[in-house]
């Protein structure tokens, strides 16, 4: 829900037609296209077999299709690079990393390592994925190389898959295609599983919503939710919006937020932390004292930040515990609560008002959340499937694509 502050600043444009004067590269197909159209249209007609994918010291194996063997290397910081031959004249490589990622800026950086020599164009996300309950975000950079009647075009695909146990990007730099770089990479994502001794703790309830305006997607919400050791439930919420355009009005958005709640749904901490593009601009935490109160500190916009809060505070799993018992039940009175949403304020609680609106179906409601006015329909457990939040002229939409569990 959080993610909803976010939304209503991010851009909506849609992203503008590729241009097509510039001869395409060549490709080993039969016949050499003759127009970047023919080169963009191209994919592949045959599945490919599956290979094995397993090495000494690489944490992870399966199987992946490709034309030929795939290849791996393990770098001195512990990540590691796969390459898989797909039968055109450039391989898909894969980076898996040894640490979870945040999507925007190994998307960033994937960019900007493969952008030598060349002039990147524009970036638009072009998918959502959920692979094995976690999001895939695919995107796509258009580029070129040389000046005047020299110039070339080219597009970079890429997949960030925000994967908690094995966390990877994947590109491929060749005209076309497009369709079988997703095929691949889903398998890719869904055919290897991670070795590792340690893994991860798995949540008991996690989903994936896409964030789009109409069918132009901007990026996902994760969450994920944990059973407290003190009982009660923590809450992992990460968020990636990718701003469609050229480079200068390029941005990533990664934000993180963590809530510890009781067995009541009152929060017991909170920590929440945003990036834009390389700059840090929020990184601030709220916990619960024994008073009662909230101590806050931390910083929002490169100034700090310290307050001290009163009053019952609740977190999003209180909030949908409260829906449940509620709205859900057909009782017709607006919920409100107190809730500490630190892209709204991180100084003050905001106050959220909850009302049913029983015109669009009995999960339906109108939250206010400040200033805003968000429409909502609900899960039979209390939670947001879908949100309408206006941004200027333009509606963004958050969705649920996948869910793992009960909550």
């Amino acid at each position: 829900m959080f993610s909803a502050v976010l939304l209503a600043g991010c851009a909506a444009n849609t992203p503008a037609t590729r241009a097509e004067s510039a001869p395409a590269p060549s490709a080993p197909a039969k016949s050499e296209p003759r127009t970047i159209r023919e080169a963009l249209a191209r994919e592949l007609t045959e599945p490919l077999p599956r290979k094995p994918v397993e090495a000494e010291g690489v944490l992870f194996r399966g199987t992946v299709p490709a034309a030929g063997a795939p290849e791996l290397m393990k770098h001195p910081n512990g990540s590691t690079l796969l390459t898989v031959p797909i039968g055109t004249s450039v391989p898909i490589t894969c980076l898996f990393y040894k640490e979870p990622i945040d999507a925007g800026a190994a998307a960033r950086n994937i960019f900007e390592s493969l952008m030598d020599g060349l002039t990147l164009q524009k970036v638009r996300t072009t998918a959502i994925k959920a692979y094995a309950g976690s999001p895939a975000m695919y995107l796509e950079g258009e580029f070129t190389r040389g000046t005047g009647e020299a110039t070339k075009v080219g597009v970079i695909k890429v997949m960030v898959h925000a994967d908690p146990v094995l966390p990877k990007a994947c590109f491929h730099d060749e005209l076309g295609y497009t369709q079988t770089f997703l095929d691949v990479t889903g398998s890719i994502a869904t055919g290897l599983t991670s070795t590792a001794t340690e893994q991860p703790v798995a949540p008991y309830y996690s989903d994936v919503q896409v964030m789009r305006v109409g069918e132009v997607p901007l990026g996902f919400q994760y969450t994920a939710l944990f059973g407290a050791k003190t009982g009660g439930s923590i809450l992992e919420v990460s968020t990636t919006l990718v701003s469609p355009g050229a480079p200068a009005k390029l941005v990533y958005v990664d934000s993180t937020t963590v809530e510890q709640a009781d067995t009541a749904g009152v929060l017991v901490s909170k920590r929440y932390a945003k990036r834009v593009n390389t700059t840090t601009s929020a990184n601030v935490s709220l916990r619960r004292q024994e008073d009662g109160s909230y101590n806050v500190e931390g910083q929002v916009d490169g100034k700090d930040t310290q307050a001290r809060l009163t009053g019952e505070l609740i977190g999003e799993v209180g909030l949908a515990a409260r829906l449940r018992e509620g709205l859900l039940k057909g009782q017709g009175t607006p919920l409100e609560a107190m809730l500490w949403v630190p892209p709204a304020n991180a100084s003050a609680p905001t106050k959220v008002v909850v009302r049913p609106r029983a015109e669009a179906g009995a999960r339906a409601a109108t939250m206010e959340l400040g200033p805003m006015s968000l429409k909502m329909e609900l899960d039979a457990h209390g939670f947001p499937q879908r949100t309408e939040v206006p941004s200027g002229s333009a509606t963004v939409v958050q969705e649920r694509l996948s869910q793992t569990g009960e909550p």
